[in-house]
């Protein structure tokens, strides 16, 4: 702990140096601030895969003569009092004392150092509230992370400039400090917005309640019973992943990666067929990469009852294969606007597209029988590497390797197009001959199904 307070000091005492050797034309506190509400939503998406979420507890305190307002100021004020929280700071306080003092006073570098404790504890009650809007209404949070993604679109096109209104917003509260209350303002609303959330869930009961309609709709997926063996099992698949932590983990941030083309399907990239072809395999396939990596580790916790139920193990990985069809079908009819970007880039995809249907499904398959590593699914996904194995790499290789190669051996001989059609073809093929390849990994997957469940009992 010692070591880290001294590294933030330490860059604090020399990030003046820095900023004016980087840009001697420029104030060092004015280039810091064009880029404070960019750290912090840094700072934000670290703490949404880093922090835990505080646990409410109510519970405890209901039978105490005290008022309910008050137990809620109170788990709210204990989420920011954690010292914890505010190590970052310390990289601010000598940048204020050493430059934001010495270009203006000691009264603007108290109210900047202000400022910046305030966005803070905006930022630690705005991961409090997404994270706990996950478990009673994950829309919500898919909506502010899709908000946060849109303003960094933004900034790239042009539409608006995140680092000027950072800019505009900090210095002036240096020059005026009744400024301050605009972040003042935004910390007492996202604590107002807990607040409203923790007074409609302040029974367990209430939280009970609201979950309990979504496991009712999870039970409505026996519809799928009606397509027989093979609709049963995916139906199976679909409620393993809609109760888990695991596994809704890899659902929601996965699709993030849908929105790698407005990054770079962008003329100074498209050159590039290596990159281009990489951002096409992501684009099209990640979702179900992500979740193909373990697509049977998903279920090691009961892969002893899966042996000894009624069915064939070739519904078994069919059924499989459909899922991983499906999340790659999805994400490339969510991903056919880029087509505004140019019919090439519409080309690029069907063929990534058709290589990982027909080619990636089926390696994702193949490898997963090698992954003897059981998996907690009630754990969630960020940074959590159990499960993990040489196979989740390996398989991965030849899903994202091979097509670039395929490409870029066709486009250095000038006949990129003819590289996207074998591309597509051999996805083609896969597809049409997929029911052979999966009763290939059938035969194989009985040589090595008891070495599979061995490994998931002692792990």
């Amino acid at each position: 702990m010692l070591y880290v307070i001294g590294s933030f000091m330490m860059i604090g005492f020399l990030l003046d140096r820095i900023l004016e050797n980087a840009f001697p034309d420029s104030d060092p506190v004015t280039v810091l601030n064009g880029v404070l509400l960019y750290y912090f939503g840094l700072e934000l998406l670290i703490r949404f895969f880093m922090q835990q979420t505080p646990a409410m507890s109510i519970t405890p305190f209901m039978h105490l003569p005290v008022r309910r307002s008050f137990l809620m100021h109170f788990l709210l004020v204990r989420n920011i009092i954690n010292p914890l929280n505010y190590i970052s700071f310390l990289m601010f306080l000598p940048f204020a004392i050493r430059a934001v003092s010495a270009y203006y006073s000691g009264a603007a570098a108290f109210g900047w150092l202000l400022t910046l404790f305030l966005m803070i504890v905006v930022v630690i009650y705005i991961n409090v509230y997404i994270k706990r809007q996950m478990t009673v209404k994950p829309v919500v949070s898919l909506i502010c992370g899709l908000a946060f993604v849109a303003l960094i679109v933004m900034e790239i096109f042009g539409v608006f400039s995140i680092m000027s209104f950072s800019t505009s917003l900090f210095d002036a509260i240096l020059v005026q400090p009744l400024w301050i209350l605009a972040p003042a303002a935004l910390a007492a609303g996202v604590y107002l917005l807990n607040y409203r959330f923790l007074k409609a869930c302040f029974y367990p009961e209430e939280i009970d309640r609201r979950v309990g309609k979504k496991q009712v709709a999870v039970q409505s997926l026996g519809f799928m019973n009606r397509f027989g063996q093979i609709g049963e099992l995916i139906g199976l698949e679909l409620k393993l992943i809609l109760r888990h932590k695991r596994t809704k983990s890899v659902l929601y941030t996965t699709p993030l990666f849908l929105l790698y083309g407005f990054f770079y399907f962008l003329p100074s990239y498209e050159d590039s067929i290596i990159w281009m072809m990489f951002i096409g395999i992501i684009i099209t396939g990640m979702t179900m990469l992500s979740y193909g990596n373990f697509i049977v580790s998903w279920e090691s916790r009961f892969f002893d009852g899966i042996l000894t139920r009624e069915g064939s193990i070739f519904d078994y990985f069919r059924a499989k294969y459909y899922m991983l069809v499906s999340f790659s079908i999805i994400s490339y009819v969510l991903t056919t606007p880029y087509a505004f970007f140019g019919l090439r880039y519409l080309w690029l995809q069907t063929a990534c597209f058709l290589f990982n249907i027909g080619v990636g499904a089926l390696i994702m398959l193949w490898f997963a029988k090698y992954n003897h590593k059981r998996i907690e699914l009630a754990q969630g996904s960020a940074f959590n590497w159990q499960g993990t194995g040489a196979s989740q790499f390996i398989s991965m290789l030849p899903a994202i390797l091979l097509p670039i190669l395929i490409a870029s051996i066709f486009s250095w001989v000038g006949l990129a197009n003819w590289g996207l059609g074998i591309l597509a073809l051999l996805g083609l093929i896969g597809l049409l001959c997929h029911k052979w390849i999966l009763q290939a990994l059938c035969r194989s997957f009985k040589q090595s199904k008891y070495a599979m469940a061995e490994g998931f009992r002692i792990n």
